[in-house]
């Protein structure tokens, strides 16, 4: 599946969803620092890539078996969602797991844009062959929690303070999705 969606979110704005390509390096960055800054929703606090090394990373990603899908709004990356194989696929014993993250900026949230996004991604892991995904989220990331819920993922398990951020220590929440 290599297809794009467009479709108009709750706050009426059309949306577009598509495999990211290399032209989408600096905007796929921009997009996850500017939610990296907020701290309490991905672990990502630095990208640690330049947009040339991105770009690369972008042209020689394994599309049988990971995905990196961005989401657009007037031509500018808004947020994506990044699902690749467990372990990169090296172990035999993991192949058959999808390792899922995803991150919108501030304005495009409780617009139903991520739940699109979540959606896409199951329909690939289903044409690909996965037959589980999974995610790890902060326990203060209720509204990704509920969104991960909604599409029938279940919590697995949880880590106890597993982040510290600032002074506060983070639970993450383990949640799986069998297809």
């Amino acid at each position: 599946m290599e297809r794009e969606w467009r479709f108009i979110d709750q706050k009426g704005r059309e949306i577009w969803l598509r495999p990211a390509r290399p032209e989408d390096a600096e905007g796929i960055l921009s997009s996850i620092a500017s939610v990296a800054r907020e701290r309490s929703f991905i672990l990502t606090e630095n990208v640690g890539r330049t947009v040339e090394e991105e770009a690369k990373y972008i042209a020689n990603l394994d599309t049988q078996h990971n995905l990196l899908l961005v989401a657009l709004h007037e031509d500018k990356v808004i947020g994506g969602l990044g699902a690749s194989q467990a372990g990169g696929g090296k172990y035999p014993k993991l192949q058959h797991v999808l390792e899922i993250g995803l991150h919108l900026v501030k304005d495009y949230r409780e617009a139903g844009i991520g739940s699109q996004m979540l959606a896409y991604a199951i329909e690939w892991a289903k044409e690909k062959g996965f037959g589980k995904l999974t995610a790890q989220i902060f326990t203060t990331n209720r509204r990704s929690i509920h969104l991960f819920e909604k599409h029938g993922f279940q919590e697995e398990g949880r880590r106890k303070r597993q982040y510290r951020i600032g002074s506060e220590y983070i639970d993450e929440v383990m949640m799986g999705l069998l297809l």
